[in-house]
């Protein structure tokens, strides 16, 4: 066979070959996925957003207390996106520490190119320094600036929890291997629906919104993979759908084939058949109680130091500093 000439191929066929077919998150992000995932965290039905966004603006001041301690600082933001939601934190840093970089990583280019455009604007005394990799397969180098500075790694918009708790810890311990004890680590979470009684019918509509963008979001993958690989996915023959999985404790997303049918990818020269109903695993998004997202932080390094929730307990902020 020839040199496949995507190097997504090889993941495609794996994911679609398997039992049950799967294919990994990071596919939507091409820069029309990027740019419908901006409208998703926008949309009324998606609290998650909204709550972080509050909490950023209500504890900036307290996470810099704690983080800059008036001393240089190099902040690193995994999966960064537009950067709006960073932007209060950023102001704080200025405010409170000698001096401050930016080091937003995220897999899409045209997001890390929408965030220097964006900062340049609101910050623009902020030296940012964008980094466009997969932090998930690929290991930064979270290397200071400053010789006396500190580090602070952000990992906002539950992001976290698109992987297995587990897979989420390896995740931080190989991208913050190089921070030093004092370091810090602030991650946005939304929480498990038993802590607060946080209705099922709004935890569904986050990711089944009215306005059908959640569904484009996830059948745009397919638009990804006819127009990069050759494939022929028929969008209408496919239906999103969001489950809630209670024993895992996460949302899933799915895209569902509407009818037996066959799908054709050029670039495999290989052809995948779908039965009725059978669907393809996207996405998690697990949603963990206080005291699992204190053993994860804890497993990565980084012993819980503050919590920070809205008053009934749907999102949070969790700091860990390094040990």
């Amino acid at each position: 066979m020839d040199t496949l000439v995507s190097p997504i191929a090889e993941v495609v066929r794996a994911g679609l070959s398997a039992r049950k077919k799967t294919l990994p998150p990071w596919l939507f992000y091409d820069a029309a996925g990027s740019a419908l995932f901006e409208q998703i965290t926008s949309l009324p039905e998606y609290y998650l957003s909204t709550m972080e966004r509050e909490l950023l603006m209500n504890h900036a001041s307290a996470v810099m207390d704690r983080c800059a301690d008036s001393r240089n600082l190099d902040i690193y933001e995994l999966g960064a996106g537009s950067a709006r939601k960073t932007v209060h934190l950023l102001r704080a840093a200025l405010a409170r520490s000698g001096a401050t970089q930016y080091h937003p990583m995220d897999i899409s280019l045209d997001a890390m190119e929408g965030a220097v455009r964006h900062l340049a604007l609101e910050l623009p005394a902020l030296p940012v320094r964008p980094e466009v990799t997969d932090f998930t397969r690929a290991v930064p180098a979270p290397g200071s600036r400053f010789a006396d500075g500190r580090k602070l790694m952000l990992w906002l918009g539950s992001s976290a929890g698109n992987y297995e708790p587990a897979e989420a810890v390896r995740i931080l311990r190989r991208v913050t291997a190089s921070m030093n004890k004092g370091d810090c680590l602030l991650l946005g979470m939304d929480l498990a629906p038993e802590e607060g009684g946080k209705p099922m019918r709004d935890l569904m509509a986050a990711y089944e919104d009215a306005a059908g963008v959640t569904a484009l979001f996830n059948k745009n993958l397919f638009v990804r993979l006819n127009r990069e690989l050759g494939a022929d996915f028929d969008l209408d023959s496919f239906e999103h759908e969001a489950r809630w999985n209670a024993a895992a404790s996460c949302i899933e997303m799915h895209l569902v084939s509407r009818r037996e049918q066959r799908v054709r990818i050029d670039a495999l020269e290989e052809k995948f058949h779908f039965d009725s109903g059978e669907s393809v695993h996207t996405e998690n998004s697990y949603k963990l109680s206080t005291e699992r997202l204190k053993s994860l932080l804890c497993d990565a390094g980084f012993p819980l130091e503050i919590v920070w929730t809205d008053a009934d307990h749907w999102y949070g902020l969790f700091l860990g500093e390094k040990s």
